[in-house]
């Protein structure tokens, strides 16, 4: 079993604490499940509850009410800290992408009065493959995972996106089967696991018209995802 569908198959058992980003809670009882998890999995799982979802060259969507020289996008720094303007840097070590919109109003409400905080992450991934437009791009952690492909210029003439696959190290983590339960489930990049510098390989069609048939739903649920895209860009 995979961490990404570890979490798909938590998601799917208790629907009412489904979240677009995994809280603590959530994740903490995941590892704890032998049934959902294998022990690699439990490491994986406890090694990001320990050091958190942000890695360098992370970015930040940060809005402050008010305050236009803290609305901007911030990148995260080599030593995983957020240097705002004027303010000590924060450190985002531990810190999930759940947790990051709290941790940094509290932050800011040592030097701002009642700061109106909103903060969004953006992981950097690979969306590479049969698509458009391959490439690195900064996605909201929030992101559906079906919007990947959309945010790389949608699937190319001889995509088969029900073959994509998650790659980490030049490893695969995540299997065709369970990236395509999370397009039908309309799981989060966060929901699935996706950490920065993964690379989401959409495969290509083995041809024939079943083969293309069988792409068809797929491909017509991503098309929903552009305007979502547009709204964030």
């Amino acid at each position: 079993m995979l961490l990404g569908s570890a979490l798909l198959a938590q998601t799917t058992a208790a629907p009412d604490v489904r979240s677009a980003e995994a809280t603590r809670a959530e994740l903490e009882r995941l590892a704890a499940d032998r049934e959902l998890t294998t022990p690699t999995e439990a490491e994986m799982l406890r090694d990001r509850l320990k050091n958190g979802d942000f890695q360098p060259g992370d970015r930040v969507v940060l809005r402050v009410q008010d305050e236009p020289t803290l609305t901007d996008t911030f990148t995260v720094r080599t030593d995983r800290t957020l240097l705002l303007p004027n303010l000590p840097a924060i450190s985002l070590q531990g810190v999930l992408h759940s947790e990051l919109q709290d941790m940094l109003t509290k932050k800011i409400a040592q030097y701002i009065k009642n700061p109106d905080v909103q903060a969004t992450s953006l992981i950097r991934v690979a969306v590479l493959g049969t698509v458009n437009k391959p490439g690195f791009y900064h996605l909201p952690a929030e992101m559906l995972a079906s919007e990947a492909v959309m945010a790389a210029g949608g699937p190319g003439g001889n995509s088969d996106v029900s073959k994509t696959t998650v790659r980490r190290n030049g490893a695969e983590v995540i299997d065709r089967k369970h990236v395509a339960d999370a397009y039908a489930r309309g799981a989060t990049l966060d929901e699935l696991n996706i950490h920065s510098g993964d690379e989401i390989l959409v495969g290509e069609k083995s041809g024939g018209a079943k083969a293309t048939l069988a792409t068809v739903g797929i491909i017509s649920g991503l098309l929903f995802g552009i305007a979502a895209i547009g709204r964030v860009f």
